[in-house]
């Protein structure tokens, strides 16, 4: 119960850091951490519940070749049971986020949000049994830490991801066959890279070296990846603020705050006199009514969106105005 408790508490830290990492690559619009601790949880608990329920009732055994397990069968198990499993129930769970919060699941951005965050929670419930069945002793422990935690943790947010991308860009079309279409290549890029990155490990077990200089692939890859990411979320965001801002102009927003919001510049912000708080609580409402506009011209009146739309207006105005007394 001990190491069961220390392993939990411990895990927690690089789960926690990998989860705000992810969810700062939408700068406009940063997911409450409620609505990723629900993600996270739901990662944890219901998937990888399901996905220890799988691989045990099916079992796949390696194929042998004169007494010997040969590298193919041993292939099987990993790239099979785990990789394909572990990506449908992940993918399942993203699934009920997306028709849990439809109306918050804002495009592709939101997808790797969501999906990597799932992701996270189901490393961090997977390497606890890993952490606290499979070693015996403390220094058997940080040697498992290291791989499996350090190293390969931000893996599976990165794979599930994939997931939430073809969430993403479900979310604004109407049409059913390319909704399937667009989920689906999420999910088989997703089993895809468990695949690759499974077999890859598998290859090279037996030479330390090798697994260090994946490891190091991994993370490089992924921090030019988030880097590109978090770039192309903000050009995004940005070209999105002034293709649907520019109409609100000079009725509900001034010319000098669409051009501040649309350029992220802090010294035009400066030059109005807003903090950095009022930046962002402008940022949040001008981010919210562009992206609804959007929707409403790609989806047609879904829900409320055009009362949503003259509220957010309200609002837009009052914070421009310089209006500061209700907090966002």
């Amino acid at each position: 119960m001990e190491r069961l408790l220390i392993t939990a508490i411990i895990l927690a830290i690089p789960a926690y850091l990998y989860t705000w990492l992810v969810r700062n690559i939408d700068r406009f619009e940063k997911k409450n951490f409620p609505t990723l601790v629900d993600a996270f949880a739901w990662g944890s608990i219901l998937a990888i519940t399901f996905a220890r329920i799988f691989q045990e009732i099916l079992p796949i055994p390696a194929t042998q070749n004169m007494g010997e397990v040969t590298l193919a069968g041993s292939l099987v198990k990993p790239l099979i049971t785990l990789a394909v499993t572990e990506e449908i129930l992940k993918g399942i769970v993203v699934a009920i986020i997306y028709l849990r919060c439809r109306r918050e699941f804002d495009g592709w951005i939101d997808g790797i949000v969501y999906g990597a965050t799932v992701g996270f929670g189901f490393a961090y419930v997977d390497n606890i049994f890993y952490l606290t069945n499979q070693t015996h002793t403390w220094g058997e422990w940080i040697q498992l830490f290291f791989s499996r935690s350090i190293v390969f943790c931000g893996i599976h947010g990165f794979w599930t991801a994939l997931v939430g991308i073809g969430f993403g860009f479900a979310r604004y079309t109407n049409n059913p066959v390319r909704k399937v279409l667009v989920i689906s290549g999420g999910l088989i890029a997703a089993m895809l890279a468990n695949i690759i990155h499974n077999g890859a490990l598998i290859m090279i077990q037996e030479r330390s070296n090798l697994i260090l200089l994946l490891a190091l692939f991994n993370y490089i890859a992924m921090a030019l990846l988030t880097i590109l990411l978090w770039l192309i979320a903000r050009y995004v965001n940005l070209q999105r603020l002034q293709t649907y801002l520019s109409e609100e102009v000079p009725e509900f927003i001034s010319f000098e705050c669409y051009e501040a919001l649309c350029s992220s510049d802090k010294n035009i912000f400066a030059s109005l006199g807003m903090s950095q708080q009022q930046r962002r609580a402008l940022f949040k409402v001008a981010t919210k009514l562009a992206q609804k506009k959007m929707e409403l011209i790609k989806m047609g009146e879904a829900g409320s969106n055009s009362v949503e739309i003259t509220g957010l207006r309200q609002e837009l105005m009052r914070l421009g105005n310089g209006d500061w007394g209700v907090n966002i």
